[in-house]
């Protein structure tokens, strides 16, 4: 059996689901997979790993079974800078947008076939084509879905997601069900009254690159932690969306199915700063 055909009841349910206007417009659907298929994705070995020590026996266990450091928002790529801060408790930001930063760890390869099997059909034509029809994507795109998982200190501050991004689906695949109410799930927001500017800004200037924003501009709306539930939104100027780790890696890890759909755009040269957004209100 295909993996299309195996998976292709997610398809169904996409094409059922309904819209939620607040705070943006996006999808929610719970008890994404079968019960069946998600107690073999989170039984995986790749994803269910037994609780270790140290921060540093943690990332040695990843890398042992096929996860890599990856490049991501909210993260350095560097082991070494990840574990000083980690382990003095100090973190070299912006303290005007974020308290740190986090390790993003993607699987790279799939020992257990149902991983390799779901990621594929994630990123195969006829899911592709059923989130540009749902979502009324008509420009050419292209798909990329990985399985990641996110250590502690991964911070994105409040952001709509640059203007290449088409779409993008997140989905919990978490081992621990204190994982649901852990600080560890992606808000969506809305600004404040007093900065609904910044998102006229965006929509009037669409030569201008959508930026991070500081948490304290926005309210939180909800939260995405249910367990085998997925978000998807199509980013516009109002898709604020963010998150902050701030839990033990050590016994579990936030663990997702991570994907976007992207035009084949370069990045836009115009990308002014929440700085210069915030000197907008004298303007």
């Amino acid at each position: 059996m295909g993996s299309t055909d195996e998976f292709g009841y997610i398809i169904d349910k996409l094409r059922q689901a309904p819209f939620r206007a607040d705070p943006f417009r996006h999808i929610v659907i719970d008890d994404l997979f079968s019960a069946a298929h998600f107690e073999a994705i989170t039984s995986a070995a790749e994803i269910a790993r037994e609780p270790v020590a140290t921060t540093e026996d943690l990332i040695d266990d990843l890398e042992g079974c096929g996860y890599r450091i990856q490049s991501f928002p909210g993260c350095t790529t560097s082991r070494e800078e990840y574990l000083s801060c980690f382990n003095a408790g100090a973190w070299p930001v912006d303290k005007g947008l974020l308290e740190g930063f986090g390790l993003t760890m993607r699987l790279q390869c799939y020992e257990t076939d149902v991983l390799a099997r779901v990621v594929a059909f994630f990123n195969a034509d006829p899911f592709q084509a059923a989130l540009a029809e749902k979502f009324g994507v008509t420009r050419p795109t292209r798909v990329d879905t990985a399985i990641q998982k996110y250590l502690h200190g991964y911070e994105i501050s409040p952001h709509p997601d640059v203007r290449r991004k088409a779409l993008t689906y997140m989905i919990n695949i978490n081992t621990c069900p204190a994982a649901e109410a852990a600080p560890i799930h992606t808000h969506l927001l809305r600004f404040k009254p007093e900065r609904s500017y910044v998102q006229s800004f965006w929509e009037n200037n669409p030569q201008a690159e959508r930026c991070w924003v500081p948490w304290d501009w926005c309210d939180s709306v909800s939260e995405t932690r249910r367990n085998n539930s997925v978000v998807l939104f199509a980013p516009d100027c109002d898709t604020l969306h963010a998150v902050k780790l701030d839990y033990d890696h050590l016994a579990y890890q936030r663990t997702q199915i991570y994907g976007n759909l992207w035009y084949d755009e370069a990045p836009l040269e115009y990308q002014p700063s929440y700085q210069e957004l915030d000197g907008l209100v004298a303007v």
